[in-house]
């Protein structure tokens, strides 16, 4: 794809994602103009990104839409669900409606048993951290853990927690819900060393779905009554009932989404 979009300072920028659109199967495209970028998905994957759109072009008449234009040729593709958004104000009535806290700014390697804060619980949150390893431990490694008081075996002990699987990078994820005090989402995917990953755990619309770097990796459809304790969940980075995996963890951020 060649996508162009005006902005102050150049009438014809844009963002030309470097994979090809797979021939034969669907593509959800994404173009999103917002924060001073202009993002291009493919799915829920960042395919390219321009950071020069501080100053996108407003223009005052209405903005007339072709599906394809009349001065070139179509392309041999069939194209339907198109879709323009209006995001100024639906970002901003989000941000003041659900908010977010964040509990850990700087990226600093794992501690063990270090507090960093407590949040109220939501039936639909989203918990998301960057991380970096650099290398691979014994035994389960703990990242981080939400909890209303101890490790293991009470609803609202894992609300939710992460560890290393042993000897590797892998991401083992559990998150309390009716039924199950231990359920969760294991990633098949392995945490690259020496470089950071954005990692999203989001309990919502009956699901937990984790992702890297806006990338879904794992899906449980089992968490609609996740468990929503009364009292406030205190957050380690890491825990105090297991060795730290070897990482280093910052923009540690808990998010209510209802």
């Amino acid at each position: 794809l060649h996508i162009r979009a005006s902005r102050r300072g150049g009438h014809n920028d844009g963002c030309a994602p470097r994979q090809p659109l797979p021939r034969h199967r669907n593509t959800k495209v994404t173009i999103r103009v917002a924060f001073g970028r202009l993002d291009v998905f493919y799915g829920r994957r960042l395919v390219c990104r321009n950071r020069n759109y501080r100053n996108p072009t407003v223009p005052r008449k209405r903005v007339k839409v072709y599906v394809a234009d009349p001065w070139y040729h179509r392309a041999p593709a069939r194209v339907g669900q198109v879709v323009y958004r209006r995001l100024g104000r639906s970002v901003r009535r989000v941000r003041r409606r659900w908010g977010g806290k964040m509990m850990v700014r700087r990226t600093t390697p794992l501690r063990r048993n270090k507090y960093v804060g407590a949040v109220r619980a939501a039936k639909s949150y989203q918990v998301s951290f960057n991380i970096k390893p650099w290398g691979t431990a014994h035994g389960w490694r703990n990242v981080l853990h939400f909890t209303t008081g101890g490790n293991y075996g009470r609803y609202g002990w894992r609300m939710p927690a992460v560890w290393f699987f042993s000897r590797t990078t892998r991401l083992h994820i559990r998150s309390s819900r009716r039924g199950s005090h231990n359920d969760g989402c294991d990633p098949r995917p392995h945490l690259p060393k020496h470089r950071n990953t954005k990692v999203t755990i989001r309990v919502a619309y009956g699901r937990m779905d984790v992702f890297f770097n806006r990338r879904l990796v794992c899906r449980n459809r089992n968490y609609r009554h996740p468990t929503v304790p009364r009292k406030r969940v205190k957050v380690y980075v890491a825990d105090p009932w297991h060795h730290p995996a070897p990482a280093r963890v910052g923009w540690v951020s808990y998010r209510r989404l209802r």
